[in-house]
């Protein structure tokens, strides 16, 4: 089980090194806003890990065996398994947004 101390000691040291960054998500307005933010803030490497790590969990949620997505997104089991620890015993972040996706 992943401890409240590894899923949140982290936001200790961003909210010092920059108190304001996750209000700057809140106030994105539209998808064009979004692409040019993470555009500036991100490399294109970044970009491309979360966007796999998005797709991975969404297809993990959906019970696509982790062989079939290890083959799609050529992923290492460890990379698989650690997206699958977060989906399943994380902060609910993942949850949140799959949930809220199916929805609309």
């Amino acid at each position: 089980m992943i401890s409240d101390e590894e899923k949140n000691a982290i936001w200790t040291e961003i909210e010092k090194m920059s108190p304001d960054l996750l209000q700057t998500f809140l106030s994105l307005k539209t998808i064009d806003e979004a692409k040019a933010y993470l555009r500036d803030l991100l490399s294109e490497r970044d970009l491309r890990e979360l966007a796999m790590r998005w797709e991975v969990a969404k297809k993990l949620d959906a019970g696509v065996p982790f062989s079939e997505v290890q083959d799609e997104y050529k992923q290492s089991y460890t990379t698989i398994t650690k997206i699958n620890r977060w989906l399943k015993e994380g902060c609910g972040g993942y949850r949140m947004m799959i949930d809220r996706l199916k929805k609309k």
